[in-house]
C-alpha cells in the first residue's frame, strides 16, 4: 500500500509512520522538515510548506496514493487545495479532526455524538480567540469535505479525536501532572475544573487508521474516537498516582485566588474549556473500534517520561513553587 502522510513526524505522525513501515507500506512524508526523524531511507521525504498551494498542487497532482492521511488540515482553503490535488487518484483521504468542533457550538449533549456537530456556533468567549478559531476552522474543513463527498464522491473519512496521549507527546500536558504527582505536594485543580477525562491513546488512533485503510465503506463518514473509560480528572490523577505507587492530595482553588497569586489556569491543562468529551459508540458499532485499557497506557506513558524523555520540563511546571506557597497559605 502506498500512503502519503501530510504533517509532522514528532508524535501521531511518528507512530503512524512507524506502524505503516512495520506493515510493509510504501510511505511518503510531506512536512516542513523542521524536526528530524529516524526513518532515513525507509520513507520518501518531501519537504515543503503546505500553505504554498500552487507548489503543493504541482508536486502531488500526478501522484497516486492508496491513502492520504492529513494530520495538519487547519484551514478550509488548505483542505480545498488537497481535494483538488488528489481528486480522482487516491483511495482514501483520512482527515484528523478534533472534538473541539463540538465545543464551539451550542451543543447540549455530552458525551458528544457525531450528529451533535450540526449546531449553531457560540460566540467566541473573551480571551479565547485562538482555541475558538481552531475549532471553527476545523469545523469548516469538515463541512467542505462533507460537501465534496456529496458532490464529487471525494473519498474522505473524518476522525474526531479528543486529547491524544502517548510516548513522544511533545505537548507535555500529561507530564506536567506526572511531575506534580512525583514531587509529593498537593495538586491544584481550579474551581469547576474537575472535568470528564475521556481522552485517547495514540496507538488506538493508529490502529483505527490501519483498520479503515482498506475499507471503502467508510468514505464520506465521520467517527468519534475516545477511550472506553469515563473518569473525572481527580479520578484520573488518583489512578495515575496509584500506578506510580504514590498517594496524592487534590485541592480545589478558586480561579480568583490563582489569578491574585499570578498562577495561570493552565497549571491544570485538562481543566479548561477546550477539553472535549466524546461518545465513540458509532465507531465501535461501524468499524469495530476498541481502546487500550486506561491503566495500561498510563503506565507506558509514565515510564516513557520518567525513563526515556530527555527534553525540558513542562512549561507550566515553572509555577510549581508558587502553587506550593499558595497551598500552604490556603491550609492555614
Amino acid at each position: 500500500m502506498k500512503v502519503l502522510v501530510i504533517g509532522g513526524s514528532k508524535f501521531l505522525g511518528y507512530h503512524l509512520t512507524r506502524s505503516f513501515l512495520e506493515h510493509g507500506f510504501k510511505v511518503t512524508l510531506f512536512n516542513r522538515g523542521i524536526g528530524p526523524d529516524d526513518f532515513g531511507d525507509q520513507v520518501t521525504h518531501i519537504t515543503g510548506d503546505r500553505q504554498n498551494h500552487k507548489e503543493f498542487y504541482d508536486r502531488f497532482r500526478n501522484q497516486k496514493f492508496d491513502a492520504v492521511i492529513d494530520l495538519i488540515g487547519y484551514h478550509p482553503l488548505e483542505v480545498e487545495v488537497a481535494e483538488k490535488t488528489f481528486r480522482d487518484h487516491i483511495g482514501l483521504y483520512i482527515f484528523i479532526s478534533t472534538g473541539q468542533v463540538y465545543l464551539v457550538t451550542e451543543n447540549k449533549h455530552w458525551p458528544a455524538r457525531e450528529e451533535d456537530f450540526y449546531q449553531p456556533l457560540i460566540k467566541c468567549p473573551a480571551g479565547e480567540e485562538s482555541p475558538y478559531d481552531y475549532g471553527v476552522k476545523k469545523r469548516e474543513c469538515e463541512l467542505l469535505l462533507e460537501e465534496r463527498f456529496r458532490s464529487r464522491k471525494f473519498p474522505a473519512v473524518r476522525l474526531r479525536c479528543p486529547v491524544i496521549h502517548g510516548t513522544r507527546d511533545y505537548t507535555l500536558r500529561l507530564f506536567s501532572y506526572l511531575r506534580r504527582i512525583q514531587d509529593g505536594h498537593p495538586i491544584i485543580i481550579p474551581e469547576n475544573g474537575d472535568k470528564i477525562i475521556r481522552h485517547i491513546y495514540v496507538q488506538d488512533v493508529v490502529q483505527t487508521i490501519l483498520k479503515i485503510l482498506p475499507d471503502g465503506s467508510v468514505r464520506g463518514k465521520v467517527f468519534n474516537l475516545a477511550q472506553e473509560e469515563v473518569v473525572t480528572l481527580s479520578e484520573f490523577l488518583t489512578i495515575t498516582a496509584s500506578l506510580l505507587d504514590k498517594k496524592i492530595k487534590i485541592v480545589t482553588v478558586s480561579q480568583q485566588e490563582l489569578k491574585e497569586h499570578l498562577i495561570p489556569l493552565d497549571i491544570s491543562p485538562f481543566s479548561g474549556r477546550w477539553v472535549s468529551y466524546l461518545d465513540p459508540g458509532y465507531a465501535r458499532r461501524e468499524i469495530g473500534f476498541t481502546s487500550t485499557p486506561l491503566p495500561d497506557w498510563i503506565s507506558e506513558v509514565s515510564s516513557y517520561f520518567f525513563q526515556q524523555y530527555q527534553g525540558p520540563p513542562p512549561e507550566n511546571y515553572q509555577f510549581r513553587n508558587m502553587e506550593i506557597a499558595l497551598l500552604e497559605k490556603v491550609a492555614h
